[in-house]
């Protein structure tokens, strides 16, 4: 739990009166069915919020008032009561104003279904070499089926493929385009790395521009602190001689008015001895 200041003591002291007043104007003053449903509905809302900070705050200061009087305890106990009121109002116009819940309409069934394509379910093909093997279920040549070997017959070199199998040449299309990848992702590769130098440069310039700013901030704000002290000193020595001068003009001050007093008593006895003479 943190520490709470004296300050944020007496900011919540002041404040959860005029907090609780304000709620309670709220509801008696205000008309709650002049407006639509939704906005009554929104304004309730509101209110309940407001209410739940002002519980917070008479919380904080029931904790803060370490001794507490019996005056408190009944100040706070009418805070308290006066909550619940205006919360069991506010609460009553929220349930009647609250706007129904109505389940959305759904959009699945709206969606269609995705058209398959019989290509699309035929196998793909693997490209394969078949080997050719010798098969052991022929029957082995008679004598006059002999062939010598001077006159025998190379066997093919090319690998039998079967017909269902692709040709060579989507296998050469795959191998030439591997280098255009290549080359692509090599040109990005170059492109994100000068990208990233020219962030790294404008950067370091940045902070070079702002370490002088700093610098420059520094000596001004330097200068006006020596004004500030200068002016404070002054204005200690103005007000010490102010004070002098009010204490030495007070005296004078009271020897003008009883001059005044003696020249204003002269100027009626004179005008008396006048008139009875």
């Amino acid at each position: 739990m943190s520490v709470r200041t004296n300050d944020q003591i007496l900011h919540d002291r002041v404040n959860l009166p005029r907090l609780v007043k304000r709620l309670e104007k709220s509801v008696s003053e205000d008309d709650w069915s002049d407006s639509s449903q939704r906005d009554t509905w929104i304004k309730a809302q509101g209110t309940l919020q407001r209410i739940r900070h002002a519980r917070l705050l008479l919380k904080n200061v029931e904790v803060d008032d370490h001794g507490t009087s019996p005056a408190s305890e009944h100040r706070y106990q009418r805070l308290r009561a006066t909550l619940d009121q205006v919360e069991a109002f506010v609460t009553e116009v929220e349930q009647k104003a609250a706007p129904s819940l109505k389940r959305p309409t759904p959009i699945l069934p709206s969606i269609r279904a995705p058209m398959t394509k019989a290509a699309d379910l035929e196998p793909i093909p693997v490209e394969a070499t078949l080997i050719p093997t010798e098969d052991t279920t022929q029957s082995v040549p008679g004598a006059n089926d002999l062939i010598p070997s001077s006159r025998t017959e190379s066997l093919p070199s090319e690998p039998l493929v079967p017909p269902t199998l692709p040709t060579a040449s989507s296998a050469t299309s795959n191998i030439t385009a591997t280098p255009t990848i290549l080359q692509n992702s090599r040109a990005l590769q170059e492109e994100l790395s000068e990208q990233l130098a020219l962030m790294a440069t404008q950067l370091r310039r940045n902070a070079t521009h702002f370490s002088e700013s700093l610098l420059k901030d520094k000596s001004v704000v330097e200068t006006m602190q020596e004004k500030l002290e200068g002016n404070f000193d002054f204005m200690k020595k103005e007000r010490i001689r102010l004070r002098d001068f009010r204490g030495k003009s007070g005296s004078t001050t009271c020897l003008v008015i009883m001059s005044i007093l003696v020249v204003l008593v002269a100027f009626i006895l004179m005008v008396l001895v006048i008139r009875v003479t």
